[in-house]
């Protein structure tokens, strides 16, 4: 296992500006992922993310997970404010779970979209034996989200692709 101190790193260096052109063509991406049944996308859903959310789908059951019911397992829009989750799983006891997936370096934001999402799940959904918890699949993340997941009591796990 490798650990990396990240706490230092300067993030606004990696904020790229895109052309015009780049704009179409992730445009066109997205509508072209979209046609292809991975997933439908809002402006706030990245093609990136929807891959990875595609990819880690058949590997539920390592995690000891599957895919909640019909309803609310996958992009579950939670309504204006509160936002749409990425999948929402059930473990082995009948739990649910949460997941938010991150494309790159997760940060401590996503902390809070989890609890809001983890807040909403627990407030309109689960039945009253029902416990909720929150996790974050990220391509990497950095010691300010470690500690605030920690806090929080949300998983957070590395997916590495390819």
């Amino acid at each position: 296992m490798i650990i990396r101190d990240l706490s230092n790193q300067d993030i606004r260096s990696r904020i790229v500006k895109i052309t015009r052109d780049d704009a179409i063509a992730i445009e066109a991406t997205r509508r072209a992922y979209e046609r292809l049944g991975f997933g439908s996308a809002d402006g706030e859903v990245l093609v990136l993310e929807s891959g990875i959310e595609e990819a880690i789908k058949p590997n539920l059951s390592r995690l000891g997970l599957r895919l909640a019911n019909d309803i609310i397992r996958q992009q579950f829009s939670m309504g204006p404010g509160v936002g749409r989750s990425d999948l929402i799983c059930e473990d082995r006891q009948g739990n649910l779970v949460v997941i938010e997936l991150k494309r790159g370096m997760a940060s401590d934001q996503a902390i809070g979209q989890v609890l809001r999402y983890v807040g909403y799940v627990r407030e309109n959904i689960v039945s009253t034996d029902q416990k909720v918890s929150g996790w974050i699949i990220a391509g990497d993340y950095d010691e300010h989200l470690r500690l605030a997941a920690s806090a929080a009591g949300i998983r957070v796990l590395v997916v590495r692709l390819g």
